[in-house]
Order: C-alpha cells, then structure tokens, then sequence
C-alpha cells in the first residue's frame, strides 16, 4: 500500500537516577571527598558551555572517577557518565565509560548495575541498526533483572526484544515476547507500557494482514491510554496506525476519518512535525487511491517538503514514491520516473532495503521497457534480504550464549557448525528411533500376553459356567428319577398294600381291629408324605433355565455377608437363559462382582438392590446402593469403574454412573441380545 505506520518508541538509555528492587529511586549522591567528580559532572551538564567544553569536563570527570574512587561508587559514576556521553551524542566516550561499567559491575557481582549496562548498549545498537548486537545486550539485560527481580525493567528488555523481532519479520517471536511483558505491566498497573505493547502487537497483525486481531489490539491499547495521565501523541499515532490497517482493507472512508481525528489537535504541527507530515501524506495518498485527486499533488508536495527539511530520509523516499504514482496516474511517465529515481538513490544512501524493494516494484510498473531489469533486481534482492533475516533470526536462537565478538566469528564459522548440528542431529535421530521401537515391541509384546490372558480367563469362566449347568442338570435329573422312582414305584406298593390290608376281613376283639385301622391310616400318611416329596423333587423353581440366575444369588449372598448389606435381587423370570450368549453372562457377573467389591471397600453401603430385565431386544442391569457416593467429575476414576466400562462395551452395551456424595450410586448399564449374540 505505502502508507507510513507509526511506534511512538525511543530505544533509550538507561537513565542514571536508577529504579530499586522495590520501586524507589537508588541514591546516587556523592559525598564531599569526591567535589572535584561532582564539579566536572555538572559542569558536563551545563548549557551554558559549549558542546567541546562540555565533553571535556566529562573526560574530566571520568578521569577523576577512574583514578580515585570506590568501586561502588565508581560504578555509579560510570554510568551516569555513560549515559550523559550518549546525551552529548559522544558515542566512542559512551563505549568506553559504558564498558567501564559493565566490566565494573560483573567485578562486584551487581546485577542491576550490568543489566543497565547491557541496556544503554542494546540502545546503542540500535540506533546503530546493528540489530544482532543490540538484541544480544537486552537479553543480557533481561537476564540481569530477571535474577534481581526487578519486574519493570525485565517487562522493558521483553518489549525491546520484541519489537527487535518483529523487524526482522520474527512475528512468533515478537508476540511471545510481548506477551511476557504484558503479562508484567498488567500485574504493575503501568498503563502506558502496556499502551506501547498493544500498539506494536496491532503493527504486527497488520503485517500478517489479519487485520481484525490488529484493529481490537490496537483498540486496548487505546483503551489503556485512558488510564495514563500524560498522553503525549500516543493517541494520534494510534489514530494514524488504525486509519493505516482501514485503508489496507480498501475501506477508505473510514481509514480517512480516522487520519483525520489524528490532526484535530490544531498544536500537532508544533509538537511534532514529522507526525504531522505523515499524516498529511497518508491522507493525501488515501485520497488518491478513492481516486479523488483534488488537491492531491499539493498536498503531497507539501508534506514531502516538511519531511526534506527534518530530513527524515525514509519519509522523504515515501513521499516520492506516492508523488510518482500520482505522476503515473497522470500519465505524466517521466515525472513519474525523475520521483522513483531520486527515491531508489536515496533509499540507497540511507540503506534503506524495504523503501529499496517498493520502489523496484513501482519502477517495474511504470517503466515498460525496463521492467524485466527491475523485476530481477526486485528479486535478488527481496531474497537477499529474506536470507539476512533468516540468519538473523537463527543467531537470535544462540545469542544469548553468543559475545559481541563472537557474533563476528559466527559467519566464520557457521558451515562447520552446520556439519556438526546435523551429524548430531541425525545421531540423535537415529538413536532415538530405535529406542522408540525397542519400547514399543516390548508394549505390543505386553498386549498380546494380557490379550491371551484375557482370553484365557473367559474361556476358563465359560467352562465353569458350562460345568455348574451340567452338574445342576445332572441334580435336577437325578431328583426327577427319585421323584418318579418315589411317585410310581414305592407310592403304588404302599398304595396296593394298604388296599390290601382294607380288604382283608379282620375279626377279632375290638382292640385288634382298631389296631388293624390304624396301621392303615398310617400307610395312607405315608403315600401323602411321599406324593409331597415327589412333587417338591419336580418343582418348577429348580428347572434348568435358572442356573445363571442361581450363580448370581449365591454371589450376592455371600457378598452381602462379608459387606454385612440387606439385598434385594429382582429379575424377569420372562428372560431363558439357555439362549444368552456366554460372554454377555461372563461380562454380567464380572460386573455385579466389581460392583458389589466396590461397594464393600468403599461405599459402606447398608441395602443394595440389584435388578435384571429385558426390554425389546436389551438386557438390563441396575445396581443401586445407599452408600456414601463419590464425584462422579474427578477425573481420577478408579480401575474398577474403568473395568466395568470396559466390560460393558466388550458386549456392545452402555455403561452409565450415577452418583451424590452422602446419597448413593447407581450403576446402570444395557447391552444388545439380538441376533448377534442369540
């Protein structure tokens, strides 16, 4: 698009009136004996000498510090000299008093004071445009205050490093490193950081171009600069970034009220001149690309001339750019290109790659027959600048193992370190697969043993179940020959001697043939007590069809006497169970056995009710106790719920559990006895 975004951030200096651990200004005076350090310093601050006199005091003063003094004091003094070399723009003398510093600082262990030192270095390489060097010294610094705990300046180095990432398109990056710091001023409550983040997170979907997410970031960060009571331009700058993503989105209007709310303060102009000529250029341009040229070219001379005479050379290589676009547009094509050329060369002059790239792209557009040259030079060196920050980004991973002058020695040596990474990384590799699939042989090894085991334990049960029927058909055939034998053998003697006895003509005294009845009466006693037995023998209660159902009464019986329960056991006399499949009964009294284990170890349970049914073509099974219940939620179930589950789904069926503490559980579970299991 071309429009300008805008961070109101300064890299600075690490201020010489320092932060305690807890928030409080650390007290740097000086005391009398050290008058002739103190005279040199201020003298190095006053106005009133100039800007040769004032760095000589300063030389002065360091010298005086240098040959005299304390460390602990020294190393106060070198870094407010440090950071007054960096004011005079001394840059060589800032090097020198700052490295005093930080050498200083490590001699004494004092990890606040080189944590500023790697601060005010990060700030120098930054306005250097030596990114590695500079992200190298914040996370120096960040390391520093970290182990001190000092949370604002580590929130800070975060911030740095952040918006050091995100330049070199390391958006991940970036954002992780927002984040922290975020998630630190919010715990401190300082609204304007936090301001500054939400701004450059807004930047960073911008170029990601998920511009919902930039809008709503940009928006807190709006929302934070409600709370800060000096405002500065951070809303006009948050004005200009939102109107900037609006007209990214073609939605121009919009993007115009928004620049437009930018330069309502009617002081912008003379509280900064360069954001007043950004927004004049971003407005013009916008009012281009609706296609209403009214005035345009005026107006985009006019903020081309501001940004000339600042010299802010990367507004004046925009300006040129939008300028030739009008040119075009006007088909005006040698004006056009006079205003790329001047912008490619000075894009060049001040090594700016990115202006470099657009203008390529805009040269490729309008010059017709030049427009292969550009287009490959737009390409090698869009790649060139895509492999940079590709290493850039590499050496971020290793930087904080990295010195200054290790980094240089880096490009030395990074093919040998390229071969020995991926010899050890193949290693590895290699030495981790084959101990992944020792691991895993030895578990499918496990599996199949308990799968067999498994098997083994049911085939067992079957064969049990299978024994108990035929000893109970055995009982109940042995009681019907005894029955029968009883019914028609014994029965119809006795029945035909007692006819005997009725017919024969007995005389004799009285006593005799009352003796003779009562023998009798006797024998017919008998025939009723014999014809009673027989019919108990063939009672309909011990037919074959309940011999699942008796296994399953004699294990709630005597799980009722070792939990000490009353029971109630209720079953449909409807369901032949000749005709149910063995595992559905194996799996049945595999449950009602965990079941009833878990109810005597854990629920304290005094009734347990236990039901059997068949409804349509499902078997039913309910298990109720009135124990004192568990959390159905906690996540950390028991292997027998676990088991019974299994179970259940073994047979196709549903397994649910039902449970309040101090009131029971209920345990139900259905299972399927069509034609699959029939």
């Amino acid at each position: 698009m071309g429009l300008i975004i805008s961070v109101y951030l300064l890299f600075s200096f690490a201020s010489c009136e320092k932060e305690g651990l807890n928030g409080t200004l650390v007290n740097t005076s000086i005391t009398s004996k050290n008058d002739s350090v103190t005279y040199w310093f201020n003298q190095s601050k006053s106005n009133k000498l100039t800007l040769d006199e004032r760095k000589g005091a300063l030389n002065k003063a360091y010298n005086a510090v240098n040959s005299k003094l304390a460390d602990s004091i020294r190393l106060n003094y070198f870094s407010k000299i440090a950071y007054e070399a960096e004011r005079l723009n001394s840059y060589e003398f800032f090097k020198k008093a700052n490295f005093k510093n930080l050498a200083l600082a490590k001699k004494v262990n004092n990890k606040l004071e080189s944590g500023l030192a790697h601060w005010n270095y990060g700030a120098y390489y930054s306005k250097k445009e030596k990114i590695d060097s500079a992200y190298y010294h914040f996370h120096k610094a960040y390391e520093d205050f970290k182990s001190v705990n000092n949370e604002k300046y580590t929130a800070r180095m975060l911030y740095n490093l952040g918006y050091i990432q995100g330049k070199i398109k390391d958006y991940t990056g970036s954002e992780i490193s927002l984040y922290e710091a975020i998630a630190i001023y919010k715990k401190l409550k300082l609204y304007e950081d936090l301001y500054e983040c939400y701004n450059y997170l807004g930047l960073i979907y911008m170029e990601l171009e998920e511009f919902d997410m930039a809008i709503y970031y940009q928006n807190e960060a709006l929302n934070y600069l409600e709370k800060v009571e000096n405002k500065k331009l951070f809303k006009e700058f948050s004005l200009n970034n939102l109107g900037l993503i609006l007209s990214k989105q073609r939605k121009y209007k919009e993007s115009l009220e928004y620049f437009s709310k930018a330069l309502n303060d009617n002081n912008l102009k003379n509280k900064n001149m360069e954001l007043y000529a950004m927004l004049m250029d971003n407005i013009a341009y916008t009012k281009f690309l609706q296609r209403d040229t009214l005035n345009i070219e005026v107006e985009l001379n006019r903020a081309h001339d501001i940004r000339d005479s600042l010299q802010k050379f990367s507004g004046v290589v925009v300006s040129k750019r939008h300028l030739s676009e009008y040119k075009a547009f006007q088909k005006d094509t040698i004006s056009a290109l006079n205003y790329l050329s001047e912008a490619y060369n000075l894009a060049g002059q001040v090594d700016n790659n990115r202006d470099k790239l657009a203008t390529l792209l805009l040269l490729s557009k309008i010059d017709q027959k030049n427009s292969n040259k550009y287009l490959k030079e737009y390409v090698h060196l869009n790649d060139s600048l895509q492999i940079a920050d590709r290493k850039t980004r590499n050496k971020f991973t290793r930087i904080r193992f990295e010195t200054d002058e290790y980094i240089e020695e880096t490009e030395k040596l990074s093919e040998q370190n390229l071969l020995i990474t991926l010899g050890a990384f193949f290693t590895i590799l290699i030495l981790s697969l084959a101990y992944f699939l020792r691991v895993q042989s030895n578990k499918n090894k496990e599996l199949r043993f308990e799968k067999e085991q498994q098997k083994t334990n049911q085939e067992i049960f079957s064969l049990m179940l299978k024994q108990q029927s035929k000893m109970e058909e055995g009982r109940l055939n042995e009681r019907h020959r005894i029955s029968e034998d009883l019914h028609d053998g014994v029965l119809g003697k006795i029945f035909g001697t007692r006819l005997g006895l009725g017919f024969l003509n007995i005389t004799g005294d009285e006593a005799t043939i009352k003796k003779h009845q009562l023998y009798i009466d006797e024998l017919q006693n008998i025939e009723k007590e014999i014809r009673t037995i027989s019919h108990e023998l063939k009672s309909e209660i011990l037919s074959s069809k309940e011999n699942f159902l008796r296994i399953i009464k004699d294990l709630i019986e005597k799980r009722s006497n070792l939990g000490q329960f009353e029971y109630e056991f209720n079953y449909d006399q409807e369901i032949n169970w000749n005709y149910i499949n063995d595992e559905i009964k194996i799996h049945i009294y595999r449950i009602i056995q965990e079941a009833l284990q878990n109810i005597i170890k854990y629920a304290k349970a005094t009734n347990v009710e236990i039901r059997i049914d068949k409804e349509n073509d499902n078997l039913n099974l309910f298990i109720k106790d009135n124990g004192c219940g568990f959390n159905v939620q906690d996540k950390r179930k028991g292997i027998g719920l676990k088991n019974m589950k299994s179970r259940a789904e073994k047979i196709e069926g549903i397994f649910k559990v039902s449970s309040v503490i101090g009131s029971g559980t209920t345990i139900y579970i259905t299972c399927p006895i069509n034609e699959n299991y029939e």
